[in-house]
Order: C-alpha cells, then sequence, then structure tokens
C-alpha cells in the first residue's frame, strides 16, 4: 500500500490557499451582505484547495490535484463575479506560484480607472510588481506568506478605486 505524502511545494501551496482564505474571512466583518457571502465562498473553496494539495496525489496537467485545481478555478470564479471582494479573477496564481513557479502577473482586473485615479492606480500596479518581485525570490514561506498579505491589501485598494470612478 502507497500513502501519499506531499511535497514541500504541495504543502506550501496548500498554506497559501490556508492564509489567503484567511484574509476572506477577516474582510466578512466589513464587507456588504452580498460581498460577504461570495467571500465566506472563496474562503470555503480555498479549504478545499489546502486539503487536497495535502492529501492527494498531484495530477501531471496541473501539478496540483484535479479537485484542488477545481476549486481554484470556482474560487477566482467567483471573484471575477464579485469585484466588491477586493479579489483579483487571478489571485489562485498565488496558490500555483508555490509549485510552478511561473512569472506572477498583475493584470487590470477591475476595468478602466478613471483619467482622476490613472496615477493613484500606476502606483498600486508599481507596488504589486515590487511585491511579486520579492514574492517571487523569498527567501521562506514564511516571508511569502507575509508578502501576499500585503499583495493582497493592495488588489484590495485597486478594487476600491475602481468602485470610486464607477460612482
Amino acid at each position: 500500500m502507497n500513502v501519499f505524502e506531499p511535497t514541500e511545494q504541495a504543502c506550501a501551496a496548500a498554506t497559501r490557499a490556508m492564509v489567503i482564505a484567511d484574509i476572506a474571512r477577516r474582510r466578512t466583518l466589513f464587507a456588504s451582505a452580498w460581498d460577504g457571502r461570495e467571500l465566506i465562498h472563496i474562503a470555503e473553496l480555498l479549504d478545499t484547495v489546502a486539503v487536497s494539495l495535502y492529501e492527494e496525489e498531484p495530477d501531471a496537467a496541473h501539478g496540483i490535484p484535479e479537485q484542488a485545481w477545481c476549486a481554484l478555478a470556482d474560487a477566482e470564479y467567483t471573484a471575477s463575479n464579485a469585484p466588491g471582494t477586493g479579489f483579483p479573477p487571478e489571485f489562485g496564481q498565488y496558490i500555483t506560484h508555490a509549485v510552478d513557479r511561473r512569472p506572477l502577473a498583475v493584470r487590470n482586473p477591475f476595468g478602466p480607472a478613471g483619467a482622476a485615479f490613472t496615477a493613484d492606480d500606476a502606483r498600486l500596479v508599481a507596488a504589486l510588481e515590487t511585491l511579486h518581485g520579492h514574492l517571487s525570490s523569498a527567501a521562506t514561506e514564511e516571508v511569502a506568506q507575509a508578502l501576499l498579505q500585503g499583495v493582497l491589501a493592495l488588489y484590495q485598494q485597486r478594487a476600491g478605486l475602481h468602485r470610486l470612478t464607477r460612482g
């Protein structure tokens, strides 16, 4: 009988999923009822991702277990339909990065900013790119987890900026 042991990278990805789930749960304290419900849903999906990464063998196609991949896709879909959560639709890259080390990207998930806010958004994007560099070269997983807190705080600021531009 083979007993599955998760790799160090899978454990790091699982821990990142738990950190992000905790961020989602904390955000419910200050969110609207709709966004709070979506944040809880994201957190629950990330719990599934973490358990799957710890307990299941990775899929050859994705490098992570199929159940984790599907739950992460569902969490990103939820974020894309609930911009008030402050989570960008591609936030899953911060979890899978621990496994695949693909370059982290800053996209514009919140649409075009108003002219008055373009400079503010550019500063947030520059800060995100700086944190991405630090995250990619983090000496320990504990440092990476702390950087994730900052990355997601900046995305929350970008979401707030976008809400201001919509009126």
